[in-house]
């Protein structure tokens, strides 16, 4: 079960307002509201299986806070917790609460898993591993899955000065355009499709870049 505090008062949401001000991220996700476990729990399982992070309930996209009723977002963020991922992932929760406007917000704190990977489980019972790109909770790619399920999966990426002309020249391109597909990567570098994939496999293994076999 969750844990939850409470907290109140002017710099406690001065604290909450500018930690919404730093916008929706890899480790910061806002929902106005909580409507289906399952959407839910694809963000809670993708912050459990990267660095962590917090969900914000509450608050919009555009970063206006509008508030909750705290009680009935926690019993769908536990189903989802509880009941779509698979291990179950340990929420915290506190309620940031502005007196003058009177209105709550749910701050919900994932912590990054020691039981990597956690699925989640759609409504036909199918099972995927999602983790947290940029600002997005994303099906991960089968050697992602593989690592994290060996414990193999870097904490810090490798030292980017031992890589060959070829590594450097995706991560360049990566820097520019934050994704590629291995046709583009089999073209900018001019080399087969299995050493492309042999380069690719060796840098998610080394922590550098994120392997996704879906769109």
């Amino acid at each position: 079960c969750g844990l939850l505090t409470v907290d109140c008062g002017l710099e406690i949401m001065k604290k909450l307002k500018k930690l919404i001000h730093q916008g929706e991220g890899e480790r910061l996700d806002f929902k106005q509201k909580i409507t289906d476990p399952y959407k839910i729990a694809k963000t809670i399982a993708s912050f459990a299986n990267t660095k962590g992070g917090k969900i914000l309930v509450g608050v919009r996209d555009d970063k206006t806070i509008m508030g909750v009723d705290p009680e009935e977002e926690k019993y769908t963020l536990e189903t989802a917790a509880q009941f779509y991922c698979d291990p179950p992932v340990a929420l915290q929760f506190k309620e940031v609460e502005d007196e003058e406007e009177e209105i709550t917000v749910l701050e919900v704190t994932i912590p990054e898993s020691q039981e990597k990977p956690h699925f989640v489980r759609d409504k036909n019972d199918q099972r995927l591993v999602y983790i947290r790109q940029r600002d997005k909770s994303i099906p991960a790619g089968k050697t992602m899955v593989d690592l994290m399920q060996k414990g193999e999966l870097p904490d810090e990426p490798i030292d980017l000065t031992h890589l060959d002309h070829n590594e450097r020249k995706l991560l360049s391109f990566l820097e520019r355009h934050e994704r590629v597909t291995l046709k583009q990567f089999m073209q900018i570098v001019n080399i087969s499709r299995r050493r492309a994939l042999r380069i690719l496999h060796h840098l998610t293994r080394e922590g550098a870049i994120r392997m996704h076999e879906q769109e």
